[in-house]
């Protein structure tokens, strides 16, 4: 990786060097009208946002970073906006395929948390995971990776967002907007796909007028299935999305936005590592072999409803109201962990585990936002309110842990879930009734010209009520309840030192549960604790360079948890809220238009990331794992794509990613070697209304490892695989 930081350096040394020969716009003569601003209305399709592959997205307003209807550029925090033109170029089939490359973002769908997403040194619960704006509180399990096909983009936010989401956002926040009716686009799309594994593809959608009317619908349904790379992981997919945008005045519209999920999967949940499990090394002959039981199940179904009423009071003033329902059913039958015995010649599983999940979400978001003058400069104020009744019940299984079996690892025959005679089956234990009512607050205010204040606050009512279904003890009563009122908030400043080069700081809280996510808590777990607490500390720099053919973003930032739980020295058996985790790193982010033929984006991520007061329960004894750098966070993650348009008709595409070597358990002696992935693909314009698309995926078929789990077992990463993919658009 030294050549890789040495060239890095390069690029940041010649795009600043390039950024400050730039002519100076402060100095033009003010005027103090209010700009021409769109604050909510973000719904222009994502192929009239840029070219794939080129310039940062630094000028299209997000929903993610603020409220207010910022855009990158405007916002002081890191915001990566990934479009569909660009996620469909790159061949991401998946929602977390088009995550996976964001600046120093790390992810793993291993089946008891398939949104499992890692950035700025935190991972888990600790990155919400957004649908529409909307948090179900359980992200790491709901935000599982579904076909893009519903997917208009993806927005990731570095750091705390509790301020503007609620509590549970210390590390980031990625937000996945869906498709909906629009009033740019007319006309029809397609796509099919086939590769390796029999992995397959097929989907259509249409958006447009009905009519003379002033009605636009949006329909787009998909399918998604393959065999899988490990034994024993097929799986069938189907996503469907319908809305309809209505202009029922001039001033007031509504969308009624309609989806539903569906997925039956076989979970692979690793790989068992070789004894000394501290070499970190597999058997080779076990790479694509699945311990799990016969026809295992992940499976589940999820429908959202989404009313959204539009109102423009005025030119400058707007209400909005967003009315959400989630629902959602999770089914899981599986055996859960291997381990190789003490000579490495048989492999003990354990861990039998069944349950289900019955979520139901149901809020309404009601905001009222205004732009005007303050003293002949423009501001930009946002307040809201959002009331959220989140209800969830449990139904696990009871012999979760014990042993199953021990077979030979190379000529196997294992039962189904229910062929171990301890298997108990889901049982009901215990529902969690979490209702949030919150306000909140943003501004934007120029304090002189080309010097801007951002602000925001939030204040929550948490009220959480848990019943539990089985016997009752001492540590898990028949019922508790708990509340909390946290107070989380951003102030930043963005100094435009041209119009396309800024420096930016800010400093932001966050709060968050102790341990765990509340809709799934017990009392043992939260006791009678605060939330624990988070702050961040960042500033960086936005700028165009080399005539404005690219855009970058640096930034670097020191983030801090305090107060999660961990265990007492003096009495392991206790849990008590005084650990605290923290990060510091620097991210780079470019894209530029090198000629008119060849393109490149690139971003970089360095993040050192340690645990500064954790104990850990090993053996009944506290053990203190300071210092330590907590689980499957790498120090350097890298990512690049270069484009070439060698002929009007074809485009060549090289893609590369980097992740540095991790660990596997919070003691650091489980290691997980760095690794390099090559793709590549040749698209071919067949017909103005065709594109044919040929890819390689890992082109020198890197043995590598997508995540690791504390078992310890590795999950393998894919080999090197083809497919072909046919879009139309017409």
């Amino acid at each position: 990786m030294c050549k890789t930081y040495a060239i890095w350096i390069g690029v940041v040394l010649f795009v600043c060097k390039d950024v400050i020969a730039q002519p100076d716009a402060t100095g033009q003569e003010y005027s103090g009208d209010i700009p021409k601003v769109t604050m909510k209305e973000i719904t222009v399709s994502s192929e009239a946002l840029a070219i794939p592959n080129e310039r940062l997205l630094l000028d299209t307003p997000t929903t993610t970073g603020s409220r207010l209807g910022l855009t990158p550029r405007e916002t002081p925090a890191s915001i990566n906006i990934i479009d569909r033109a660009t996620f469909e170029l790159r061949g991401a089939q998946t929602t977390q395929q088009i995550l996976e490359r964001s600046p120093g973002v790390t992810v793993s769908d291993q089946p008891g948390a398939a949104g499992t997403v890692c950035m700025r040194g935190f991972c888990g619960a600790q990155i919400t995971q957004l649908f529409n704006g909307i948090t179900v509180q359980y992200d790491a399990v709901a935000a599982r990776p579904i076909d893009n096909w519903i997917t208009e983009r993806v927005e990731v936010l570095g750091g705390p967002s509790s301020f503007l989401y609620g509590q549970g956002a210390v590390g980031g926040s990625v937000n996945y907007i869906s498709r909906t009716a629009n009033r740019d686009q007319q006309g029809h799309e397609s796509l099919v796909l086939l590769g390796s594994w029999l992995n397959r593809r097929a989907a259509y959608g249409y958006n447009g007028r009905i009519g003379d009317t002033n009605n636009w619908l949006q329909i787009h349904a998909g399918y998604k299935g393959s065999n899988g790379y490990i034994d024993k992981t097929r799986h069938n997919s189907g996503v469907f999305s319908f809305s309809l945008l209505s202009d029922l005045t001039s001033r007031i519209s509504n969308t009624v936005a309609v989806e539903y999920q569906i997925e039956a999967r076989e979970g692979y949940w690793g790989t068992p590592i070789l004894n000394p499990v501290t070499a970190g090394k597999y058997d080779p002959e076990t790479r694509f072999r699945n311990y799990n039981a016969e026809n295992s199940v992940f499976d589940q179904q999820v429908i959202w409803v989404r009313d959204i009423v539009d109102f423009r009071l005025s030119e400058a003033t707007q209400v909005r109201n967003t009315f959400y329902w989630y629902d959602a059913y999770r089914k899981y039958r599986n055996v859960e962990v291997y381990r190789w015995n003490g000579d490495n010649t048989l492999i003990n599983r354990s861990a039998s585990f069944a349950v289900d999940h019955k979520q139901n979400l149901i809020g309404n978001r009601l905001e009222l936002s205004h732009q005007q003058n303050l003293f002949g400069l423009p501001a930009r104020w946002l307040a809201g309110t959002d009331i959220a009744f989140n209800d969830q019940t449990r139904f696990p299984s009871t012999e979760s842990g014990l042993a199953v079996d021990t077979i030979d690892p190379y000529n196997f025959t294992v039962g189904d879930y229910f062929d171990n005679p301890r298997a108990s089956g889901p049982i009901k234990d215990r529902r969690n009734k979490l209702f949030t009512v919150a306000g909140y607050a943003e501004n934007r205010s120029t304090l002189f010209p080309g010097f801007n204040l951002v602000s925001g606050i939030r204040i929550d009512s948490i009220q959480l009520d848990s019943r539990y279904f089985r016997p009752a003890t001492a540590t898990e009563p028949a019922a508790f309840s708990r509340n909390w009122t946290p107070v989380t908030w951003r102030a930043g400043f963005v100094y435009d030192v041209t119009d396309s080069f800024n420096f930016y700081t800010q400093y932001s809280t966050a709060a968050s549960p102790p341990a765990g996510v509340l809709t799934t808590t017990n009392l043992n777990s939260i006791r009678d604790f605060g939330l624990s607490t988070g702050r961040q500390i960042e500033g960086g720099m936005k700028f165009d360079f080399w005539g404005k053919r690219g855009t970058a973003t640096i930034a670097g930032y020191y983030l801090q948890r305090k107060h999660l739980s961990t265990r007492d020295p003096d009495n392991p058996i206790n849990a008590i809220p005084i650990g605290a985790q923290s990060s510091r790193g620097v991210e780079v982010n470019l894209g530029v238009r090198l000629s008119p033929q060849w393109s490149f984006q690139g971003n970089m991520a360095f993040v050192d990331a340690r645990y500064d007061d954790f104990n850990e329960l090993v053996s009944g004894v506290s053990v203190s794992r300071k210092g330590n750098r907590p689980e499957n966070v790498a120090k350097w993650v890298a990512n690049t794509w270069l484009t070439w348009d060698f002929h009007p008709d074809f485009q060549w595409m090289l893609a590369t990613r980097y992740v540095g070597d991790r660990y596997a358990n919070a003691a650091n002696t489980v290691p997980v070697k760095s690794h390099v992935r090559l793709d590549t693909q040749l698209a071919w314009q067949a017909h103005r209304n065709a594109r044919i698309i040929g890819r390689i995926m890992n082109l020198t078929d890197t043995d590598y490892i997508e995540w690791a789990t504390s078992a310890p077992m590795y999950l393998i990463g894919a080999p090197r695989s083809y497919e072909v993919a046919v879009k139309l658009d017409f």
